[in-house]
């Protein structure tokens, strides 16, 4: 474990701790703790004692549901950038502890998509139609709609956590703090433009072809790179 992969793991830390409090709020510390496999740092919200909490949501002021943000950070395949290669985002009632809807993303993922939301929801119809379907061919938890994984976008286009937060906020009426727009609109352009980042790294051959059609001048200097295909390609 590299001291430079801890110390960009706590600085995405503070990140996140500044977007939360300037949200929905955040009454404990965002730490980055190194996991149990050694290999990786796990961004969360921790209590004094450093273990897990959820940080409360309020509706004008009642208590009403609880967030859960779990990160694990890692070195990218280049061990040059930081990559976060896991997150769990999940929001729980305060009356049942079944998650009420989850935004999940995991690079190692492989019969389910990398990123995807997950509904805790039931629709008659729609549970229909996974039953009959469960008949001819296999349907996980047929008539179960929590079981399905909706794609959004793979590893490099999916959603951040400011549109989960300002889905709750605008949606779900959580309270906010005064100027939350401001803390969404910074965290999700830091948030794209280390995507779009990325996915320059990754396709470094398609990237330098456009910049000529807008009247731009690319020269090489270097090995060419070989392109990185898996976010494109995978579910």
């Amino acid at each position: 474990m590299t001291s430079d992969l801890a110390k960009r793991s706590r600085e995405f830390a503070g990140e996140i701790a500044d977007l939360l409090t300037r949200t929905v709020g955040c009454p404990f510390a965002v730490v980055s703790v190194a996991a149990s496999d050694g290999e990786k740092y796990v961004v969360r919200p921790a209590d004094d004692a450093g273990g897990l909490v959820l940080i409360p949501l309020t509706v004008g002021g009642e208590h009403l549901a609880d967030l859960e943000i779990v990160m694990y950070q890692m070195l990218d395949r280049t061990g040059t950038h930081l990559k976060t290669s896991k997150t769990d985002f999940r929001i729980f009632s305060t009356i049942d502890r079944t998650p009420l809807l989850r935004l999940e993303y995991d690079t190692a993922a492989r019969v389910v998509p990398t990123a995807h939301w997950q509904f805790h929801a039931e629709r008659g119809a729609f549970s229909h139609l996974l039953t009959i379907a469960s008949r001819t061919r296999q349907v996980r938890g047929p008539g179960d709609l929590s079981k399905l994984h909706l794609p959004v976008g793979g590893e490099r286009f999916r959603p951040g956590l400011e549109d989960l937060l300002e889905l709750l906020i605008r949606d779900c009426g959580i309270d906010a703090a005064d100027g939350w727009e401001d803390a969404i609109t910074e965290g999700r352009k830091r948030w794209r433009l280390r995507q779009l980042r990325s996915a320059v790294r990754d396709q470094q051959e398609e990237t330098a072809a456009l910049p000529s059609d807008l009247g731009w001048k690319v020269t090489r200097e270097g090995t060419p790179s070989i392109p990185h295909d898996e976010p494109y390609t995978r579910w």
